[in-house]
């Protein structure tokens, strides 16, 4: 079985590591990312790009992957208000990385629709090769959803082009909640853009009050928050609607993943695969339904695309078309 990683990322090229979340990451993840920790200390950015496609190279599963820029935040007169040091890995980062490794990398552009030349930016980069579009509207801050958008959402769907769009809690950057729920998809939906509604629009915390807190821990699907629903009922309802399942193995997320596998085989068809990479992940310690001595196994692959990929045949049937319904969503990928 062969498959692509529908969503991953690069990191800024300029990172420090001097986040918390980032010093916590490689202290305790990053063997187990496929980085050697000295070097990606050392020489940042040039160890991870090495590991990340040595990742994709020496896989059983998967021959390609999809890279997600983020883009910059930027007002409404189009002005650069800020770009995250870890984070924010630009198009050009991509592109970069795609000349050399075109059998490695799938490349999606994210571009801010605050930008004044931001369809222009569109032509741009479907004319080099880019096959999708990634949005982060969460960390942008912005209402997508507002028809001042919609032509932005026009251009894309006039190329036909995927478009991956947060959706559930975010943990590695900063984040407006309020932009993170499944209905942020609505505008792009209805314009007629092929939507991909990233992380299964999960949250970590679906009940913020304290006495339903316990509810995240719960197997039971009647605790598993509006939103995982709500999920199901937009892949059920709308025929232009997709969902990856990237950054799913991270803590109480995983929970929910049993049942999607086991009782919701009527969305199958429009589930991917992804990985979230280099989002950290452990199958050890995440709140899922498998023993310690299957977590103990899978916590032993080495590859962390085949240890994503692995737990997932655990649920899902290693044939599952959750591995082969990117081909509905990017062309000329040979």
């Amino acid at each position: 079985m062969e498959t692509i990683d529908f969503h991953t990322h690069l990191l800024n090229p300029n990172v420090e590591f001097s986040r918390l979340y980032d010093k916590v990451a490689i202290s305790f993840f990053a063997k187990k990312l496929g980085v050697d920790k000295k070097e990606i200390l050392d020489r940042k950015y040039e160890a991870f790009v090495e590991a990340y496609i040595n990742n994709i190279q020496t896989s059983k599963y998967v021959k390609k992957s999809v890279i997600l820029p983020v883009d910059a935040k930027i007002d409404k007169n189009g002005k650069e208000l800020s770009r995250d040091k870890t984070v924010c890995s630009s198009n050009e980062d991509v592109f970069k990385e795609y000349e050399k490794y075109p059998n490695e990398v799938i490349p999606f552009f994210s571009i801010n629709p605050n930008r004044e030349d931001a369809l222009d930016l569109i032509d741009e980069y479907v004319q080099k090769g880019f096959k999708g579009a990634k949005f982060l509207q969460n960390y942008w801050d912005i209402d997508i959803n507002e028809d001042r958008y919609i032509p932005y959402f026009e251009k894309i769907k006039s190329y036909d082009l995927p478009i991956i769009i947060h959706t559930g809690s975010e943990h590695a950057v900063e984040s407006n909640s309020l932009y993170e729920k499944i209905e942020v998809a609505n505008s792009a939906i209805e314009v007629g853009c092929k939507v991909v509604l990233a992380h299964f629009g999960v949250n970590s915390i679906m009940e913020k009050r304290p006495k339903k807190l316990l509810n995240n821990f719960s197997f039971k699907t009647s605790k598993f928050g509006e939103d995982y629903f709500k999920t199901i009922e937009y892949l059920q309802n709308h025929e232009n609607v997709y969902a990856d399942l990237s950054a799913m193995i991270i803590n109480i997320r995983a929970k929910v993943i049993e049942d999607l596998a086991k009782n919701q085989s009527q969305i199958h068809d429009k589930l991917l695969f992804g990985t979230d990479f280099p989002v950290p992940f452990s199958i050890l310690f995440s709140h899922h339904s498998l023993g310690l001595k299957k977590r103990r196994e899978l916590e032993k692959i080495e590859n962390p695309l085949d240890r994503n990929v692995e737990f997932f045949n655990q649920y899902f049937d290693e044939n599952s078309c959750i591995y082969t319904n990117w081909q509905k969503l990017i062309k000329d990928i040979s």
